[in-house]
């Protein structure tokens, strides 16, 4: 194949295109185009989740919901053998072809214990209502007239698709957001709530670096107290053995991810679904993984800023082997910060900017509907999104950075 001489020329005059500053007619018009069609797909995903159109209708929740009840009864060691587990599910009405694993530190299953208490549907609504208020919360910092900070929270697909499979998600975005929220203004509870993060390890890969950085040692210490009472309760409640249980069962774990491959949007799953073997494909995310974490040290090291935080988030799902897109409710607030930098700038949003904005918000849900059979997408949008948060806009040379240089930690403006 000849490659014209004409290409380079070409290739600027599209990048010159996807330069050029949107109106705010023309913004408008996309974010109504996108709230529109966001707000299909959340009717889409209630309707799915009240009817159980293709799926059973609580989602994973049915799964968590079991490890609860199993804990519950007094055999929460039981959820660490996957046959044994698979079984005691199937006997409480989940499908029997399905495998659900309890993947979790006994952290977690100390939070679930309470809702397998109560019956299904009643768990349900109050883990998934109540994690859900905590990230509008975390979202908004309070003041929910602020339109794009509320209209992420409620119509993001990332939003659609924690509740439709009635995962965690929520929860982890209001711990991680909510504490980069408290950490100048409440310096503990941050602490505390990045040591509730530790249910799910993977997510948290870059806080300590980030804490580090920023010299937050008050934030640090909350956290790593936070994390042993967690540990001495858990062990309190199942016994010291249940934490070599549960790692024995994560080692065996780990190597069962292959067929949900294209519902993580990670650099090893992306890598995995190219076809590359699973240890070069390890090297591949290492080498992501590294000069990510080294812009989040960079940012925090000016403090925890809006931009640095926003860093953190999208650099979470580049730098973890383990997310899926249920988890990704908190990239939405990345996402949204970046829009509101640039409205308040003196640099309108470009159409290469708003592009990957977009790109990125629908990634959740366009890896669902791709399903197993579509290309590895996620790699993209979170690269480019992460490399235009790390580059500093026209409007950071002015005296406009400096309202960039505190995140909202109250009521959001």
């Amino acid at each position: 194949m000849r490659v014209s001489p004409n290409l380079p020329a070409a290739l600027r005059t599209s990048a010159g295109r996807l330069d050029f500053e949107l109106s705010e007619t023309a913004r408008n018009l996309i974010l109504t185009v996108l709230g529109s069609v966001f707000a299909v797909l959340l009717f889409l995903g209630l309707r799915a989740l009240v009817t159980g159109s293709g799926f059973h209708r609580f989602g994973d929740f049915y799964a968590l919901w079991a490890s609860g009840f199993i804990a519950h009864e007094g055999q929460p060691a039981l959820n660490y053998d996957s046959d044994a587990l698979h079984l005691r599910q199937a006997v409480l009405g989940m499908n029997p072809r399905a495998f659900n694993p309890f993947p979790y530190p006994p952290t977690f299953l100390l939070m679930l214990a309470p809702f397998g208490a109560l019956g299904l549907g009643l768990a349900f609504v109050l883990f998934m209502g109540g994690t859900f208020a905590l990230y509008l919360w975390a979202m908004t910092g309070g003041n929910f007239r602020n339109g794009p900070r509320l209209f992420g929270a409620l119509l993001a697909p990332a939003t659609t698709i924690a509740l439709i499979s009635g995962q965690s998600g929520f929860l982890s975005g209001a711990l991680m957001l909510g504490g980069l929220r408290l950490t100048q203004s409440r310096p503990i509870v941050a602490g505390v709530l990045f040591g509730l993060l530790a249910f799910k390890p993977q997510l948290g890969v870059l806080v300590p670096i980030a804490l580090v950085a920023a010299g937050l040692w008050r934030t640090i210490a909350a956290a790593a107290f936070t994390g042993l009472v967690c540990l001495a309760l858990s062990s309190w409640a199942f016994g010291s053995d249940i934490w070599a249980v549960w790692f024995r069962q994560l080692l065996d774990y780990s190597g069962h991810f292959d067929p949900v491959n294209y519902l993580m949007p990670t650099i090893e799953a992306n890598a995995r679904m190219l076809g590359l073997p699973e240890r070069l494909a390890q090297v591949v995310q290492a080498a992501v993984t590294i000069p990510v974490a080294y812009w989040v040290w960079r940012a925090f090291r000016a403090g925890v800023t809006e931009r640095a935080a926003a860093l953190l988030v999208v650099g979470t799902f580049l730098a973890t082997p383990h997310a899926f897109n249920y988890d990704m409710p908190m990239m939405t607030a990345a996402i949204v910060w970046y829009f509101e930098e640039a409205a308040r700038g003196p640099r309108r949003l470009t159409l290469g900017e708003a592009t990957v904005l977009a790109l990125a918000l629908l990634l959740p849900f366009a890896m669902w509907a791709l399903g197993d059979k579509g290309p590895p997408i996620s790699r993209a949008p979170l690269l480019l999104l992460f490399a235009m948060i790390a580059r500093p806009r026209a409007a950071r040379a002015t005296a406009s950075e400096h309202r960039d240089v505190v995140l909202a930690i109250g009521p959001a403006e």
